[in-house]
């Protein structure tokens, strides 16, 4: 049965056992367990165990927007097609038409068949990168901070086809930074990216074509890292877009082995 649960005491020895197996560790808790630990404190966060004959068998925290109708498995802990099926079924029987996110684990062979047969879609594998120092790399171009003169050219820019919008990105600046582009007075890209937590990640890094490999991308990365501290960045890339990857190795992110992750989303 799957149920709501406000601690994790009594989980510890399952969470450990599932997360020591490569298998099945769920990327989020790879990257900071934070992620399951406080979410019992973070808004419209739920945590949820899956007790089969009085055995946990999956804990699961899902991000649970109403009003958005939208839906984010930010941590799946299980190697049990039972405790992914009571999931589903409670996610089925309580959200139905929502738009569900899954950021899964490429070796977890079970939850990607279970997402296969609902008719996920799902996007290329992705590498983690890690900035972990303060990039000291200096480029010769224009970087400013986001002011609102360039309001409408951001958000005519601004890629259309994310839950983070121009709209919603500049209505959460406690949460998102914006850096932009310039040439000759004229907006030629942005990045969006968080500042507000141990390890940040840029959402968005965009570049009108003509001013591509021109260095604004690492410059717009180089300056958030800077204005990063001591925090680390992260971010995810196609495993096989060689140029991106190098385009953040060359503002100061490391690729790390073994944290791959794949994107899958589904209408409930």
């Amino acid at each position: 049965m799957l149920e709501e649960i406000t601690s994790l005491d009594s989980y510890e020895a399952f969470i450990n056992e599932i997360c020591s197996d490569e298998n099945y560790v769920d990327p989020h808790y790879l990257y900071d367990n934070n992620n399951l630990y406080g979410a019992f404190e973070k808004k419209d966060q739920y945590v949820y165990a899956n007790i089969d004959g009085g055995n946990t068998d999956g804990i699961f925290v899902l991000l649970i927007l109403p009003t958005e109708k939208y839906i984010e498995m930010i941590i799946g802990i299980s190697k049990s097609k039972h405790a992914y099926n009571k999931l589903f079924q409670y996610l089925e029987k309580n959200y139905k038409r929502y738009r569900c996110d899954f950021v899964i684990n490429p070796k977890n062979v079970l939850l990607k068949n279970i997402l296969i047969s609902k008719d996920a879609k799902f996007e290329s594998e992705q590498q983690r990168m890690i900035a972990r120092f303060p990039s000291h790399k200096q480029y010769p171009l224009d970087i400013q901070l986001y002011t609102e003169q360039w309001k409408q050219a951001y958000i005519d820019m601004h890629v259309k086809e994310t839950y983070w919008t121009a709209e919603k990105v500049l209505s959460a600046f406690d949460r998102f930074r914006v850096f932009l582009a310039i040439n000759h007075e004229q907006l030629i890209g942005y990045l969006d990216v968080t500042y507000t937590y141990k390890q940040n990640e840029p959402y968005s890094l965009f570049i009108l074509p003509e001013y591509q490999n021109l260095g604004y991308e690492q410059a717009l990365l180089s300056k958030a890292i800077q204005m990063n501290g001591t925090n680390t960045m992260m971010t995810l890339v196609d495993v096989n877009a060689k140029e991106e990857i190098k385009i953040y190795e060359e503002a100061g992110f490391e690729v790390i082995k073994g944290h791959n992750s794949i994107f899958a989303t589904i209408t409930i």
